[in-house]
């Protein structure tokens, strides 16, 4: 029961932390120049999902030291959470990424000037920490220092990818239901002009995934790690993120085809727009499963039991 209860805690802090994230930043970098996008545009819900992600990393810190006690999360106690917190580099990370998730929700509550990109800066941050537990901390010294940013940039460039999906997904169908209200064109512009940041997006989170097998496993001996039960969903993870990237080949390719070469005649994008639809859901779909995974691989060890 507890071990289904971490499961579920950290699938819900990943979903959080790099939605968030995701979501915020490439509001105020890869759409800032959409002026036909209200500033308070959706921020009722982010505000809620601001709001309970300190409390989710509370409680599964909380889930964290029973289980590493070997108790029900009910029979925890004071001094012996005091301790954990503390006296441990995992710890001061909680206790760190709670003020930086406290200082984000703040920052929305702001309605005017700069309070998104603070918010999206303490949001990265706070990813920066997760570094501190899991794998990543099992490596030490200045080794481990390089493991944990490694950890940290993967998670930044994961939750901006799935941060620029979610958005394109919500606006699509926006423009799709009613051109009205947001230009189809506008957004196709939009899309396009992502695939160069898409790519460098794409690039940084290969290159941290290979640095961060590397640090945990060696890629050297692959081959027996993906005999475990950790290898072979990190297989499985593998597999999905290359649909994925299948994925938003396919949505740059139909928006090229639609700003650039002009397939869509009379400026009627609701093909394009309907194709998006679908893909992007897939995608997006795609992204929670490689989130799932992740969350699972946290818990397993890629060494070969004996």
């Amino acid at each position: 029961m507890d071990d289904w209860l971490q499961l579920a805690l950290r699938l819900l802090q990943y979903v959080l932390l790099l939605g968030l994230f995701g979501w915020i930043t490439f509001r105020v970098t890869g759409l800032r120049a959409a002026r036909w996008l209200d500033a308070e545009y959706g921020k009722n819900l982010t505000l809620i999902a601001a709001g309970l992600a300190p409390v989710v990393s509370a409680i599964l810190m909380l889930a964290s030291i029973a289980a590493m006690m070997g108790q029900p999360l009910v029979s925890l106690e004071w001094p012996m959470i005091e301790a954990m917190t503390l006296s441990t580099d995992m710890g001061w990370a909680f206790l760190l990424r709670t003020a930086l998730l406290i200082a984000a929700f703040a920052a929305l509550l702001v309605r005017r000037g700069a309070g998104g990109l603070i918010a999206a800066l303490c949001l990265g941050a706070a990813l920066m920490t997760l570094g501190w537990s899991g794998h990543a901390a099992a490596t030490e010294g200045m080794l481990g220092l390089a493991h944990r940013i490694s950890n940290g940039i993967h998670l930044l460039a994961g939750g901006l990818w799935l941060g620029a999906i979610g958005w394109f997904l919500h606006l699509s169908v926006v423009a799709h239901r009613d051109p009205e209200r947001m230009s189809a064109e506008e957004l196709l512009v939009v899309l396009h002009g992502f695939a160069p940041l898409g790519v460098a997006l794409v690039g940084t989170v290969s290159i941290t995934g290979l640095i961060n097998a590397q640090m945990i496993f060696g890629i050297e001996d692959s081959a027996t790690t993906f005999t475990t039960a950790y290898g072979q969903l990190l297989a499985a993870k593998i597999a999905v993120v290359g649909l994925m990237l299948a994925f938003g080949a396919h949505n740059a390719r139909t928006s090229r085809r639609s700003v650039v070469e002009g397939v869509d005649t009379d400026g009627d994008h609701s093909v394009a727009l309907s194709t998006l639809c679908r893909s992007l859901t897939r995608e997006l779909a795609l992204g929670f499963v490689v989130l799932g995974l992740v969350a699972v691989l946290g818990m397993l060890s890629p060494m070969v039991m004996e």
